[in-house]
Formats: C-alpha cells, sequence, structure tokens
C-alpha cells in the first residue's frame, strides 16, 4: 500500500457535509483528528477537549488516497466473493446471500457468477479476450 505520510482529517469522505475540508489533519481531539477548517467548525460537544498537535508531516496526497482506496476496494471485493463462494458451497441459497448483500438474487447471482464459472471479476478489472 502508497504511504500518503499526512493523516487524513476525520471529515474528509463527507463531502457533503463537510465540503471546506482541508483533508490534512493538524490536531487531535480525543481520537478525531482534524483539518484546520473542521477543527473550527466542531460542536460544541468536543469544544470541551484539549487540542493535540498531529506530527508535522507533509500533507496527505490525494493521489496516493485513491491509491489507497483502490487497494482496500480491490481487496474487499476479493474477500467478498471468497464469502458468497464458501456460503454457496456450504448450501445457502442465493437469496439468503442476495438478503445479507442488500440485493435481489438475481442481481447476486449475476455479479458472483460468470458464463466461464469464475465466480467473480473484481470491478475495474478486464477479462481476457478471445483473439
Amino acid at each position: 500500500m502508497v504511504d500518503m505520510t499526512g493523516q487524513l482529517c476525520h471529515y474528509a469522505t463527507h463531502l457533503d457535509s463537510h465540503t471546506g475540508c482541508e483533508v490534512s489533519a493538524v490536531v487531535r481531539r480525543g481520537t478525531v483528528a482534524l483539518c484546520t477548517a473542521c477543527d473550527a467548525l466542531r460542536s460544541t460537544v468536543g469544544k470541551g477537549q484539549a487540542a493535540t498537535p498531529v506530527p508535522a508531516l507533509s500533507p496527505v496526497s490525494l493521489l496516493d488516497w485513491i491509491s489507497q482506496a483502490h487497494a482496500r476496494l480491490t481487496s474487499a471485493e476479493a474477500e467478498q466473493a471468497a464469502a458468497v463462494a464458501r456460503a454457496r458451497q456450504h448450501g445457502h441459497s442465493r437469496a439468503a446471500i442476495a438478503d445479507r448483500l442488500g440485493t435481489t438474487r438475481q442481481a447476486a447471482q449475476q455479479r458472483f457468477s460468470s458464463p466461464h464459472g469464475n465466480q467473480h471479476q473484481t470491478r475495474g478489472t478486464r477479462s481476457p479476450t478471445a483473439t
């Protein structure tokens, strides 16, 4: 995994509610790391907590963050596909699996089955094509 160097602000992924987030944390209040903008907007509940400076590192690399997020997503999708395959091997129905995934049986079957017998193809990867 790529080292982003800096630490993400707790609200870096809250695009709608924290539009002014500066991404790189500069203080920690308890266990919550905050950038300057989000620290200024914190609720009155957190106002009583003393700020502990986050060690001054390089700012978070947004492109490295993308790489890390993609690696975690790929790993999570592979784990999910393995869990689905094992559940099927142990007799769990596609309907029961789909219920756990919050989708329909048909959608789960399409996502985790392929015409070539493979259980799963990770999003963003391409199957080899015959020439």
